[in-house]
C-alpha cells in the first residue's frame, strides 16, 4: 500500500505545476471540466475522446492522464477533484462491491448503478468491452483447444502468462468453474511481452485484453468463456454527481453509443501498431462520430 500511494503521488506531481495538486487546483474552478485516466494507454485515449467530444458543447475541459491505480481515481470523482473518468463495468463493480457475482454485462450496469452512491453517477454504457480473454496461438487452437472448456485435462502441461494479480485473482475461480490446474501461472508484463513468450512457446496460453490489437495481428486465438468466469467489462463514464450538464451528459453518450469493441481495438491499434498520438486518435474519432 505504502508502494502504490507513492506511485500515486508521484504521478500527480508529474502532471502538476511545482508542488501543487494539481486535482486540488482544478477543483477549485468552478465551471471548468476535469477528465482524468488510469494508467494505462486505453484509459488515456477514452480520456481524450470525452474530452474531445465535451469541447463540441463549449465546455472548458482540461484533462489529467495517467493518474493511477482506481482507488485514487474514484476517490478523485467522488470529492469533486475530477469531473469524469472512463471505468470498466466489472473492474468497478468489483472494486465497489467485491462479494458480487454478477458477470452478464447489463446485470452488471444495473449492480453497478446501485453502488456508486451518492456522489457519483454512471453515464450510459458503451457496446464496446474491454475484458479478460485466454489466447492461444493458431497452431495451439487447431489441435482442438477452442475454449476455457477445453482446457480441464490439458491444464496440466500448459503454463499461463498473465499480470502478477491473475493467480490471486483467478487461479481458484478457474479450477472450480472449469477443472483446470495449470503446470504454472507466470508473471509476465502485459501487451508486447506477453504476446513475444506466447508466440516463441515460453507460454503456452496469455491472459490479454479483447482489446488489444496484437491478436489479430498475430493470428492468435481467444478461448471462448462458455461460463462468464470473467466478468463483462463495457466502457462506461463514470462522473461526479450533477457535475455535468445536460448537453455535456447527452454528448458522452452519444460518444458511448459510438463505440464499439471492434472500433476500440481499431483505435488501441492505431496506439500500438501506428504509435499515434492518442490525443490526435480521439480527435480523428470524434470528427467521424457525428457529434
Amino acid at each position: 500500500m505504502k508502494r502504490l500511494l507513492a506511485l500515486a503521488a508521484a504521478a500527480l506531481v508529474l502532471t502538476g505545476c511545482g508542488s501543487q495538486d494539481p486535482l486540488e487546483a482544478n477543483k477549485a474552478q468552478t465551471g471548468q471540466v476535469v477528465i482524468g485516466s488510469a494508467d494505462f494507454a486505453e484509459s488515456e485515449l477514452l480520456m481524450h475522446v470525452y474530452a474531445e467530444a465535451l469541447k463540441t458543447t463549449g465546455a472548458d475541459v482540461q484533462t489529467r492522464p495517467r493518474i493511477g491505480a482506481r482507488e485514487f481515481y474514484v476517490n478523485a470523482v467522488r470529492n469533486g477533484e475530477l469531473t469524469l473518468v472512463p471505468e470498466y463495468t466489472g473492474n468497478l463493480l468489483e472494486f465497489l462491491d467485491p462479494a458480487s457475482s454478477a458477470t452478464e454485462s447489463q446485470q452488471v450496469y444495473d449492480q453497478l448503478r446501485g453502488k456508486v452512491g451518492t456522489d457519483m453517477e454512471l453515464l450510459d454504457q458503451s457496446p464496446a468491452e474491454d475484458s479478460d480473454v485466454l489466447a492461444v496461438t493458431k497452431a495451439t487452437a487447431d489441435t482442438g483447444l477452442r475454449s476455457m472448456a477445453d482446457l480441464g485435462p490439458r491444464c496440466r502441461d500448459i503454463v499461463l502468462g498473465a499480470p502478477a494479480e491473475w493467480k490471486s485473482r483467478w487461479e481458484a475461480k478457474i479450477a472450480q468453474d472449469y477443472g483446470c490446474t495449470f503446470k504454472e501461472i507466470r508473471s509476465v508484463e502485459a501487451g508486447t511481452i506477453t504476446v513475444n513468450a506466447l508466440t516463441s512457446g515460453e507460454i503456452q496460453a496469455a491472459n490479454l485484453f479483447t482489446t488489444s490489437s496484437q491478436i489479430t495481428t498475430n493470428n492468435l486465438v481467444k478461448l471462448d468463456d462458455p461460463k462468464n468466469m470473467f466478468p463483462a467489462q463495457n466502457v462506461v463514464p463514470l462522473a461526479g454527481k450533477a457535475k455535468l450538464t445536460p448537453p455535456q451528459v447527452e454528448v458522452v453518450n452519444k460518444v458511448s453509443k459510438a463505440l464499439t469493441t471492434e472500433k476500440l481495438t481499431e483505435l488501441n491499434k492505431r496506439l500500438e501498431v501506428d504509435k499515434a498520438n492518442p490525443a490526435d486518435v480521439a480527435k480523428e474519432f470524434i470528427a467521424t462520430a457525428g457529434l
